[in-house]
């Protein structure tokens, strides 16, 4: 039996789809220079955070997908040299965004739609093993959609943070 989803999880789902579209509507007519502003020297510019978001969705679909088809399973991201290094080896300060961003919206869909369909499997959840912890940490299906639409609230606001210190 499909289960509907609560008030809460469809305005989860709402925030999480339309972050993705409020991404594309911050960056999308900006220009090459633009998209190379930061808010202070040294910090991600527009264009890495761009990319960095949009891991996200090729990061974290696996695992959302995981969560709900072997609940339980260990996931391990090992060998992630952390994310500096990864911003570096992937040129995040030079590559354009355009297949990011559709990237990005096409995996908001996918995960939303999973959401949906699989309205009663939102406690499903995957472990990690943390440094230093006996106990491997659990992270629902559910909590893994709140966690990428918190991270990419965040990264929004940083975003409208640099366009407003840069009158774009």
């Amino acid at each position: 039996m499909t289960v509907a989803l609560s008030d809460a999880q469809k305005e989860t789902l709402t925030q999480f789809v339309t972050g993705a579209y409020t991404l594309d509507k911050l960056v999308g007519f900006l220009t090459e220079e633009q998209l190379d502003k930061s808010i202070s020297p040294g910090e991600w510019t527009i264009r890495q955070i761009v990319h960095h978001v949009s891991e996200d969705g090729e990061t974290w679909s696996m695992t959302a997908k995981k969560a709900i088809a072997i609940p339980g399973t260990p996931v391990n991201f090992g060998n992630f040299p952390g994310n500096e290094p990864w911003v570096q080896a992937l040129a995040y300060d030079r590559r354009p965004i355009r297949a990011a961003i559709a990237l990005f919206k096409s995996h908001r869909h996918l995960i939303a739609e999973l959401a949906v369909y699989f309205a009663d499997e939102w406690d499903n959840f995957v472990t990690f093993a943390v440094p230093d912890n006996k106990e491997p940490a659990k992270i629902t299906f559910g909590e893994i959609i709140k966690m990428l639409t918190d991270h990419l609230a965040e990264h929004l606001a940083t975003i409208e943070a640099i366009k407003q210190k840069h009158g774009l």
